[in-house]
């Protein structure tokens, strides 16, 4: 499959998820699209190219890690720039395979293209926990803290396989 060009792979995630992270099963093309991820049920779906994402920064544009770019009408937001790794996103695409409880926007692909990756993801509508902390009450931020504490257990549970250690000790 190709767009504009570039040459990307098309990727269903195996049926079977193994309980252990192992880089075998982590997706590691410069182009991927997630060909099961929710952005590709749509009538004709198509993520911005790398240059769209460009256009659409507009003066925020600059190297490193500029802001990340929304694409409101399509529920996206495109972080990229040199300092993004793929590596961030095969992190969030294995923990919402592998840790479901925890909430992490769903990732639809990524694309590497001039010395870029562009890691095209759920637009995940809100506040954040920073700019709303000041205001809660003591129950709700106890509420948060036990909220919080669950994820952290959920994120424990991912093991590597003992004989393939790929990234030092997960928590």
């Amino acid at each position: 499959m190709t767009t504009s060009g570039v040459e990307q792979i098309a990727y269903r995630a195996p049926p079977y998820m193994s309980p252990f992270v192992l880089p075998s099963l982590l997706p590691s093309a410069d182009n991927i699209s997630f060909m099961d991820s929710s952005f590709f049920v749509r009538e004709d779906p198509q993520l911005p190219t790398p240059t769209e994402v460009r256009q659409a920064a507009g003066t925020n544009y600059r190297g490193g890690r500029p802001p990340p770019v929304i694409f409101q009408s399509l529920n996206l937001l495109v972080k990229y720039g040199s300092a993004i790794t793929i590596a961030e996103g095969q992190c969030l695409w294995a923990i919402r395979r592998l840790a479901p409880a925890v909430p992490v926007p769903e990732v639809y692909g990524w694309r590497r293209d001039k010395c870029e990756t562009f890691i095209y993801m759920q637009m995940v509508e809100g506040i954040t926990l920073e700019e709303c902390w000041p205001d809660l009450t003591v129950e709700n931020r106890l509420g948060i803290c036990k909220q919080l504490h669950y994820i952290v257990d959920s994120l424990r549970q991912l093991r590597q396989d003992p004989t393939d250690q790929f990234i030092g000790e997960l928590f």
